[in-house]
């Protein structure tokens, strides 16, 4: 089919005049250029068409669940080499991610894990000899909780200076956990020093007060206890004191 009359003049007369033709047919082109590049090319370079999720939690899970569930999401995953303490997640569980739940991110980015340690353990200082101002300020530094000041008497050791600990010195403990001061209050002529009954049968406990002559006092039962049925879990007055003979000792047993 040849071309009308019209257009043929038309494009005649366009190759006659440069100008026109650049107005008619490149200036439209170069628009039609500068909008693919903007709608088309400058997204893939800004990252526009990478689908974003959403991070899914992990906190709490162990670290193989967790890594499983953020790659199944479309996230890359690094464990820090470097763990950290903390009572609220058991040890070997995801303590923090980052980037946190529910923010959005791009597919394929990395979320970084920290794994709990669990509570940080501390040797329990050795206070023997020192004032009991010095013990309580060691204690604390320690990151432990001050219990009960128990007075002890002792036939070497000066009036308020620290005997011993409970538990003992060098005993890895809990940061957080309780410990108790045996305080001299100087030579005690007639008393007897109380020990601990606590994890033994009621009847290796009641043996034990009638050989040191001390009597039973009020026993009481518990349920819900870890400790076996029928052992002892606390004691009142607690061991490390010094005792007249008669006196009561109150247990209280696992039910």
């Amino acid at each position: 089919m040849k071309a009308p009359d019209s257009i043929k003049k038309f494009f005649s007369t366009l190759l006659k005049k440069p100008l026109l033709f650049a107005v008619v047919v490149f200036i439209p082109s170069v628009f039609l250029i500068l909008m693919a590049v903007d709608n088309f090319v400058m997204p893939v370079f800004a990252g526009s068409f990478t689908r974003e999720k959403e991070i899914p939690a992990v906190t709490g899970l162990e670290i193989s669940e967790a890594e499983q569930k953020l790659r199944d999401a479309g996230f890359s995953v690094e464990v820090l080499p470097e763990g950290r303490y903390s009572a609220e997640v058991e040890a070997g569980k995801i303590l923090v991610q980052y980037p946190a739940a529910g923010r959005f991110a791009k597919v394929g980015r990395t979320v970084r894990l920290t794994v709990c340690k669990g509570l940080r353990e501390v040797a329990i200082p050795d206070l023997r000899g020192r004032s009991q101002k010095q013990a309580e300020m060691s204690i604390e530094r320690s990151g432990f909780i001050l219990g009960k000041i128990i007075k002890g008497s002792h036939e070497s050791i000066p009036r308020g200076v620290v005997i011993r600990t409970v538990p003992e010195a060098g005993t890895v403990a809990r940061v957080n956990d309780t410990v108790r001061i045996v305080i001299s209050s100087g030579m005690t002529s007639g008393k007897i020093l109380l020990p601990s009954f606590e994890g033994l049968s009621l009847d290796d406990a009641l043996s034990s007060l009638d050989k040191l002559g001390f009597k039973v006092g009020k026993i009481t039962r518990e349920t819900g206890s870890e400790n076996p049925s029928g052992t002892i879990i606390t004691q009142s007055p607690m061991s490390g004191e010094y005792l007249t003979a008669d006196s009561k000792i109150d247990l209280v047993i696992s039910d």
